[in-house]
């Protein structure tokens, strides 16, 4: 499970939940997840809903179970494009002429295709002709943009108070969000419910062009250069190794079409879950849904992800050598989500990686000073899936990338020996804890979960079951995956190091 911590105030009843959560009594989550209420509409989409009156405003999640891990090759990149497109409108937002726009939306997308088939011939391509193609379609789309209300979508909602006004892209999944005051609540319903119902893509390609220019920062610096590489090299055949922001060749040829394939497809009522959490009543958010949400593609739900990753049975290893901060990345293959073993693993993450006290932090940082930034954790890129266990370093002036490496491994290896010390499990345990009642204090934070919890996994119960299952991982079931899954023939390694 992903957390994000959240710094928003709580309510003093909620607080006193969460506190005795903390203190080890995780039957307190009983209180609060006896609040959490559930309906499903006719076309499959689901809706918690969690009554919180201490004070006039709701926040809102939407999860889609759709990511980068559901793109193919030709299209990858346009599952992010939906993270661009969010706040630009709908048919009847963002708009001066809806009727006019469709139609100026198709000459442009004629005017791409043409342009598209001709830059596919490569040498054979009519330098004379492109230019004609490339003006034309410039001039399509500036006849377009004639129509479009410029931020029109988020501009209605700055008007009526919006915070947290946001949407995000992972590998599993796309999630949208904000608040608003609770007068509000109909409001949000139309605009979210147009969102799903009727989206328009306008400015497809201007934005398509943005995530191009992310693309190419990502890969400005050595350090990115080598972390794309490492990534995609990590995953032998699984598409978490397409990588999130799309391959550059595909940013450059995806269109339109593209992506409302891809929204017939994933944004159906059975891929959506929604979240709805403050000063709501069950009633209200359930009339508004069948009012603004029923319109939702009833679509079936896509299968799951069918390729396998192949068992790795030899070490990968990446080398970049440029003038810059060297620093070593290494990554273990490990079961996903859903395996009963991942809280162990996010216990071994804990203990080896993440944070000031961990154990490589302590040795690389603290005690060797080889290392001036040192950590890890699971679920990289996503987690729905067989994933990656990381660990990294970047080496401190004068220190070795091979000293920075062997000394990891060394780490990994006297942990697979002896497992943690019963200190050390506690430890990791009431941190983990920690940061997982930080990601319900506010309301967004518990949408947030609520929506990815149910959309991800199927059942947001499990949300609160969190907590017990770490409380049950032992030092041995620690000790037991990392000799199961941190061996040398099970990583791939990345290093960034200086030229000779």
């Amino acid at each position: 499970m992903k957390r994000f911590p959240r710094a928003a105030g709580l309510p003093a009843a909620i607080l006193l939940i969460l506190l005795s959560v903390q203190a080890g009594h995780a039957t307190g989550f009983a209180d609060l997840e006896s609040q959490v209420k559930q309906f499903t509409l006719p076309n499959g989409l689901t809706f918690l809903v969690m009554e919180r009156h201490e004070a006039p405003v709701f926040s809102y999640s939407t999860y889609v179970d759709a990511g980068g891990v559901n793109e193919v090759a030709g299209i990858t990149g346009v599952a992010h494009m939906f993270e661009h497109m969010a706040f630009k409108g709908t048919r009847t937002v963002g708009t001066t002429d809806y009727a006019a726009e469709a139609k100026a939306l198709d000459a442009v997308d004629a005017a791409w295709d043409a342009l598209h088939a001709e830059r596919m011939r490569g040498a054979l391509a009519d330098s004379t002709k492109l230019k004609d193609l490339e003006a034309k379609f410039k001039q399509a789309q500036e006849t377009a943009g004639q129509y479009v209300v410029t931020n029109g979508f988020s501009q209605i909602l700055q008007e009526n108070g919006v915070e947290d006004l946001n949407a995000g892209t992972m590998m599993d999944g796309t999630e949208f969000h904000y608040s608003l005051p609770s007068n509000r609540l109909e409001l949000w319903a139309r605009m979210e419910g147009d969102r799903l119902t009727q989206p328009v893509m306008r400015e497809f390609y201007k934005e398509r062009d943005v995530v191009q220019e992310e693309r190419r920062f990502q890969e400005s610096s050595p350090a990115g250069r080598l972390f794309s590489t490492w990534w995609v090299t990590s995953f032998l055949a699984h598409p978490y190794g397409n990588g999130l922001i799309g391959f550059p060749s595909d940013l450059k040829s995806i269109d339109r079409e593209d992506a409302l394939n891809f929204f017939k497809k994933y944004y159906v009522g059975k891929d959506i879950t929604i979240a709805v959490v403050g000063d709501v009543t069950f009633d209200d958010v359930k009339r508004l849904a069948t009012k603004y949400f029923s319109g939702v593609s009833d679509g079936p739900k896509p299968p799951l992800v069918g390729t396998v990753e192949p068992p790795h049975d030899s070490e990968i290893r990446v080398t970049v050598k440029e003038d810059a901060q060297p620093f070593v990345v290494v990554g273990y293959m490990i079961p996903g989500v859903f395996s009963p073993d991942w809280p162990s693993y996010e216990l071994l993450a804990q203990v080896l990686g993440r944070g000031r006290s961990s154990r490589l932090y302590e040795r690389l940082v603290k005690k060797d000073k080889i290392a001036i930034q040192a950590g890890g954790g699971t679920g990289f890129p996503g987690d729905k899936y067989p994933n990656l266990f990381v660990m990294q370093g970047v080496a401190a002036k004068g220190a070795s990338t091979d000293t920075l490496e062997s000394t990891i491994y060394q780490e990994i290896d006297r942990l697979r020996k002896d497992g943690p010390s019963a200190d050390e499990l506690n430890k990791a345990k009431a941190l983990t804890r920690a940061s997982f009642i930080r990601s319900l204090r506010s309301n967004s934070g518990l949408a947030e979960e609520l929506a990815s919890t149910q959309g991800k996994e199927g059942d947001w119960h499990k949300l609160f079951r969190y907590l017990d299952e770490i409380n049950k991982v032992t030092a041995d079931d620690v000790r037991r995956v990392s000799q199961e899954s941190l061996r040398d023939d099970n990583r791939c390694v990345g290093v960034l190091r200086k030229p000779a």
